[in-house]
Protein backbone atom coordinates (compact mmCIF):
# COMPACT_ATOMS: atom_id res chain seq x y z
CA UNK A 1 0.00 0.00 0.00
CA UNK A 2 2.91 2.05 0.55
CA UNK A 3 3.31 2.64 -3.02
CA UNK A 4 1.04 4.81 -3.78
CA UNK A 5 2.40 7.41 -1.20
CA UNK A 6 4.96 8.54 -3.70
CA UNK A 7 6.21 11.90 -4.85
CA UNK A 8 3.83 12.42 -7.66
CA UNK A 9 0.80 10.80 -5.66
CA UNK A 10 1.60 13.84 -2.87
CA UNK A 11 1.53 16.19 -5.23
CA UNK A 12 -1.92 15.33 -6.56
CA UNK A 13 -3.20 15.10 -3.23
CA UNK A 14 -1.57 18.25 -1.84
CA UNK A 15 -3.75 20.35 -4.48
CA UNK A 16 -7.12 19.24 -2.00
CA UNK A 17 -5.60 20.50 1.26
CA UNK A 18 -7.43 23.41 1.30
CA UNK A 19 -10.64 21.71 0.41
CA UNK A 20 -9.38 19.04 3.23
CA UNK A 21 -8.66 22.14 5.87
CA UNK A 22 -12.05 23.33 5.37
CA UNK A 23 -13.94 20.10 6.07
CA UNK A 24 -12.55 19.22 8.91
CA UNK A 25 -11.17 22.39 10.90
CA UNK A 26 -13.75 23.73 14.15
CA UNK A 27 -14.35 26.90 15.39
CA UNK A 28 -14.32 27.39 19.07
CA UNK A 29 -17.03 26.38 21.32
CA UNK A 30 -15.34 27.64 24.24
CA UNK A 31 -16.24 31.01 23.75
CA UNK A 32 -15.28 34.19 22.19
CA UNK A 33 -12.84 36.52 23.45
CA UNK A 34 -11.00 39.91 22.71
CA UNK A 35 -7.82 39.34 21.59
CA UNK A 36 -5.22 41.22 19.88
CA UNK A 37 -4.66 40.02 16.26
CA UNK A 38 -1.03 39.09 16.56
CA UNK A 39 0.19 36.14 17.79
CA UNK A 40 -1.17 32.86 18.72
CA UNK A 41 -3.34 30.16 16.38
CA UNK A 42 -6.43 33.02 16.17
CA UNK A 43 -9.20 33.55 13.66
CA UNK A 44 -11.59 36.41 13.70
CA UNK A 45 -14.69 35.79 14.89
CA UNK A 46 -16.56 38.93 14.96
CA UNK A 47 -17.66 42.45 16.64
CA UNK A 48 -19.34 43.12 19.36
CA UNK A 49 -20.04 46.49 21.43
CA UNK A 50 -17.17 47.74 23.74
CA UNK A 51 -17.43 47.47 27.35
CA UNK A 52 -15.56 49.67 30.04
CA UNK A 53 -12.51 47.39 30.66
CA UNK A 54 -12.41 45.79 27.02
CA UNK A 55 -8.30 46.09 26.00
CA UNK A 56 -8.26 49.41 23.91
CA UNK A 57 -5.96 47.47 22.30
CA UNK A 58 -8.74 45.56 20.48
CA UNK A 59 -11.02 48.14 19.73
CA UNK A 60 -11.49 48.22 15.95
CA UNK A 61 -10.70 51.25 15.02
CA UNK A 62 -11.59 51.60 11.45
CA UNK A 63 -15.01 50.31 12.17
CA UNK A 64 -14.93 53.21 14.78
CA UNK A 65 -14.32 55.45 11.78
CA UNK A 66 -17.09 54.21 9.98
CA UNK A 67 -19.97 53.77 12.64
CA UNK A 68 -18.81 56.45 15.02
CA UNK A 69 -19.34 53.53 17.44
CA UNK A 70 -16.81 51.48 20.03
CA UNK A 71 -16.80 47.43 18.80
CA UNK A 72 -14.01 45.56 20.13
CA UNK A 73 -12.96 42.28 17.64
CA UNK A 74 -13.45 39.38 18.76
CA UNK A 75 -11.29 36.28 17.96
CA UNK A 76 -11.21 32.69 18.91
CA UNK A 77 -8.89 29.55 18.23
CA UNK A 78 -10.39 26.76 16.35
CA UNK A 79 -10.66 23.77 17.93
CA UNK A 80 -8.99 20.76 16.81
CA UNK A 81 -10.65 18.34 14.15
CA UNK A 82 -10.75 15.08 14.05
CA UNK A 83 -11.46 12.19 11.51
CA UNK A 84 -12.27 8.35 12.02
CA UNK A 85 -11.92 6.46 9.64
CA UNK A 86 -14.06 3.21 10.22
CA UNK A 87 -13.12 0.21 7.63
CA UNK A 88 -15.65 -2.73 7.35
CA UNK A 89 -12.85 -5.44 6.28
CA UNK A 90 -15.33 -8.82 6.14
CA UNK A 91 -14.89 -11.30 3.69
CA UNK A 92 -17.40 -9.84 1.08
CA UNK A 93 -14.76 -7.03 0.90
CA UNK A 94 -11.92 -9.27 -0.07
CA UNK A 95 -13.36 -9.80 -3.42
CA UNK A 96 -13.20 -7.49 -6.03
CA UNK A 97 -10.37 -5.55 -5.13
CA UNK A 98 -13.12 -3.78 -2.69
CA UNK A 99 -10.43 -4.24 0.61
CA UNK A 100 -7.20 -2.63 -1.06
CA UNK A 101 -9.46 0.34 -2.48
CA UNK A 102 -11.14 0.98 0.73
CA UNK A 103 -7.47 0.46 2.39
CA UNK A 104 -5.96 3.27 -0.26
CA UNK A 105 -8.54 5.77 0.23
CA UNK A 106 -8.55 5.62 4.07
CA UNK A 107 -4.61 5.74 3.69
CA UNK A 108 -5.08 8.81 1.73
CA UNK A 109 -7.90 10.27 3.14
CA UNK A 110 -5.78 10.28 6.87
CA UNK A 111 -2.54 11.69 4.90
CA UNK A 112 -4.81 14.65 4.01
CA UNK A 113 -6.35 14.72 7.74
CA UNK A 114 -2.81 14.66 9.54
CA UNK A 115 -1.40 17.47 6.74
CA UNK A 116 -4.60 19.55 7.41
CA UNK A 117 -3.55 19.53 11.58
CA UNK A 118 -6.66 17.17 12.17
CA UNK A 119 -6.29 14.17 14.78
CA UNK A 120 -6.93 11.18 12.61
CA UNK A 121 -8.00 7.26 13.84
CA UNK A 122 -8.92 4.05 12.38
CA UNK A 123 -11.53 1.09 13.71
CA UNK A 124 -12.52 -2.15 12.01
CA UNK A 125 -14.40 -4.90 13.69
CA UNK A 126 -11.30 -6.44 14.99
CA UNK A 127 -9.24 -3.52 16.30
CA UNK A 128 -8.44 0.39 15.89
CA UNK A 129 -6.01 2.66 16.33
CA UNK A 130 -4.99 5.55 18.86
CA UNK A 131 -5.64 9.24 17.48
CA UNK A 132 -2.42 10.55 16.10
CA UNK A 133 -1.40 13.88 15.23
CA UNK A 134 1.14 15.84 12.58
CA UNK A 135 2.08 14.26 9.21
CA UNK A 136 5.44 12.70 10.59
CA UNK A 137 2.76 10.41 11.96
CA UNK A 138 1.28 8.94 9.11
CA UNK A 139 3.66 5.80 8.76
CA UNK A 140 1.67 4.65 12.42
CA UNK A 141 -1.75 5.13 10.61
CA UNK A 142 -0.49 3.48 7.65
CA UNK A 143 1.05 0.85 9.65
CA UNK A 144 -2.52 0.42 12.23
CA UNK A 145 -4.58 0.34 8.60
CA UNK A 146 -2.58 -2.93 7.30
CA UNK A 147 -2.96 -4.53 11.13
CA UNK A 148 -6.69 -4.35 10.98
CA UNK A 149 -7.73 -7.69 10.40
CA UNK A 150 -9.37 -8.73 7.20
CA UNK A 151 -12.17 -11.53 6.98
CA UNK A 152 -15.53 -12.83 8.96
CA UNK A 153 -18.52 -11.08 9.12
CA UNK A 154 -19.41 -7.47 8.69
CA UNK A 155 -19.59 -5.92 12.33
CA UNK A 156 -19.95 -2.14 11.42
CA UNK A 157 -21.20 -1.36 14.85
CA UNK A 158 -18.55 -3.24 16.91
CA UNK A 159 -16.18 -1.11 14.77
CA UNK A 160 -17.49 2.11 16.09
CA UNK A 161 -17.28 0.85 19.68
CA UNK A 162 -13.87 0.07 19.06
CA UNK A 163 -13.06 3.86 17.69
CA UNK A 164 -11.02 6.12 20.06
CA UNK A 165 -13.03 8.51 21.99
CA UNK A 166 -12.32 12.12 20.32
CA UNK A 167 -11.08 15.06 22.47
CA UNK A 168 -13.01 18.41 22.56
CA UNK A 169 -13.41 19.58 18.57
CA UNK A 170 -15.42 18.50 15.74
CA UNK A 171 -15.61 14.99 14.60
CA UNK A 172 -15.56 13.66 11.10
CA UNK A 173 -16.55 10.07 10.31
CA UNK A 174 -16.11 7.90 7.36
CA UNK A 175 -17.18 4.60 6.63
CA UNK A 176 -15.59 2.51 3.82
CA UNK A 177 -18.03 -0.67 3.42
CA UNK A 178 -19.78 -2.53 1.16
CA UNK A 179 -22.53 -1.96 2.73
CA UNK A 180 -24.23 -5.56 2.50
CA UNK A 181 -25.85 -5.66 5.37
CA UNK A 182 -28.65 -2.85 5.68
CA UNK A 183 -29.04 -3.56 9.77
CA UNK A 184 -25.35 -3.61 11.21
CA UNK A 185 -24.91 -0.50 8.96
CA UNK A 186 -28.02 1.56 10.10
CA UNK A 187 -27.16 1.08 14.40
CA UNK A 188 -23.28 1.82 13.07
CA UNK A 189 -24.45 4.84 11.67
CA UNK A 190 -26.78 5.82 14.17
CA UNK A 191 -24.29 5.51 17.18
CA UNK A 192 -21.75 7.90 15.00
CA UNK A 193 -24.37 10.26 15.18
CA UNK A 194 -24.89 10.43 18.66
CA UNK A 195 -21.60 11.20 19.06
CA UNK A 196 -22.33 14.29 17.18
CA UNK A 197 -20.14 13.02 13.93
CA UNK A 198 -20.46 14.29 10.55
CA UNK A 199 -20.51 11.39 8.54
CA UNK A 200 -19.97 10.01 5.07
CA UNK A 201 -20.65 6.55 3.82
CA UNK A 202 -18.54 5.33 0.98
CA UNK A 203 -20.15 2.30 -0.74
CA UNK A 204 -17.13 0.45 -2.20
CA UNK A 205 -19.10 -1.40 -5.27
CA UNK A 206 -17.53 -2.93 -8.00
CA UNK A 207 -19.56 -3.06 -11.58
CA UNK A 208 -18.40 -6.49 -12.38
CA UNK A 209 -20.50 -7.91 -8.78
CA UNK A 210 -23.72 -5.76 -9.60
CA UNK A 211 -23.81 -7.21 -13.34
CA UNK A 212 -25.81 -11.15 -14.09
CA UNK A 213 -22.83 -13.42 -14.64
CA UNK A 214 -22.24 -15.10 -18.20
CA UNK A 215 -23.41 -18.52 -18.99
CA UNK A 216 -26.76 -20.71 -17.95
CA UNK A 217 -25.52 -21.62 -14.79
CA UNK A 218 -23.35 -19.89 -11.77
CA UNK A 219 -22.14 -21.22 -8.46
CA UNK A 220 -22.54 -18.66 -5.84
CA UNK A 221 -19.74 -18.43 -2.92
CA UNK A 222 -20.88 -16.69 0.44
CA UNK A 223 -17.68 -14.63 0.84
CA UNK A 224 -18.45 -14.89 4.16
CA UNK A 225 -19.95 -18.32 5.35
CA UNK A 226 -17.89 -20.07 2.27
CA UNK A 227 -21.87 -21.61 1.81
CA UNK A 228 -22.15 -22.42 -1.83
CA UNK A 229 -25.16 -22.30 -4.01
CA UNK A 230 -25.79 -23.82 -7.81
CA UNK A 231 -27.84 -21.50 -9.22
CA UNK A 232 -29.59 -21.91 -12.85
CA UNK A 233 -29.69 -18.69 -14.84
CA UNK A 234 -32.58 -18.72 -16.82
CA UNK A 235 -34.03 -15.20 -18.01
CA UNK A 236 -36.21 -14.79 -15.04
CA UNK A 237 -33.68 -15.07 -12.44
CA UNK A 238 -31.48 -12.97 -14.97
CA UNK A 239 -34.34 -9.79 -14.60
CA UNK A 240 -34.81 -10.62 -10.77
CA UNK A 241 -30.94 -9.84 -10.26
CA UNK A 242 -30.84 -6.89 -12.26
CA UNK A 243 -33.65 -5.55 -10.40
CA UNK A 244 -31.61 -6.37 -7.11
CA UNK A 245 -29.05 -5.07 -8.12
CA UNK A 246 -30.26 -1.40 -8.87
CA UNK A 247 -32.57 -1.63 -5.70
CA UNK A 248 -29.65 -2.64 -3.29
CA UNK A 249 -27.71 0.79 -4.25
CA UNK A 250 -30.82 2.89 -4.12
CA UNK A 251 -31.78 1.26 -0.81
CA UNK A 252 -28.39 1.91 0.61
CA UNK A 253 -28.24 5.12 -0.12
CA UNK A 254 -31.64 6.01 1.16
CA UNK A 255 -30.78 4.35 4.32
CA UNK A 256 -27.39 6.63 4.49
CA UNK A 257 -29.24 9.87 4.14
CA UNK A 258 -32.05 8.51 6.57
CA UNK A 259 -29.75 8.86 9.57
CA UNK A 260 -28.16 12.16 8.36
CA UNK A 261 -24.80 10.95 6.50
CA UNK A 262 -23.50 11.94 2.95
CA UNK A 263 -22.90 9.41 0.46
CA UNK A 264 -20.39 8.22 -2.29
CA UNK A 265 -19.63 5.56 -4.48
CA UNK A 266 -16.14 3.89 -4.82
CA UNK A 267 -15.82 1.88 -7.71
CA UNK A 268 -12.36 -0.09 -6.82
CA UNK A 269 -10.87 0.98 -10.54
CA UNK A 270 -11.55 4.58 -10.11
CA UNK A 271 -8.84 7.27 -9.94
CA UNK A 272 -8.14 7.37 -6.20
CA UNK A 273 -7.54 11.39 -5.98
CA UNK A 274 -10.92 11.65 -7.70
CA UNK A 275 -12.42 9.78 -5.06
CA UNK A 276 -10.68 11.63 -2.42
CA UNK A 277 -12.03 15.28 -3.68
CA UNK A 278 -15.19 13.74 -3.73
CA UNK A 279 -15.10 12.36 -0.28
CA UNK A 280 -13.73 15.68 1.24
CA UNK A 281 -15.82 17.83 -0.76
CA UNK A 282 -19.04 16.38 0.83
CA UNK A 283 -17.70 15.62 4.95
CA UNK A 284 -18.11 18.31 7.41
CA UNK A 285 -21.45 19.54 5.57
CA UNK A 286 -23.98 17.10 6.95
Amino acid sequence: MSLIFDDTFRRRLEVLKRIVARALAGRGGGGRAALKERGGRVEFAGHRAYTPGDDVAAVDWHAYARLETLVVKEFEAPREGHLLLVLDRSGSMGSFGKDQAALRLAAALGWLGLATGARVAAAARGGATRWCAGVERFREIMDGLERLPPGGAADLPSAVERAPRPGTGPLTAVVLSDFYEAEPAARALAALRRRSAAVHGVHVLAPAEMRVPAGAAARLVDAETRETLQVELTDEIRGAFRAAAEAFAEERKTLAVRHGARWTTLDPAEDLVAAVERVFAGVGKA
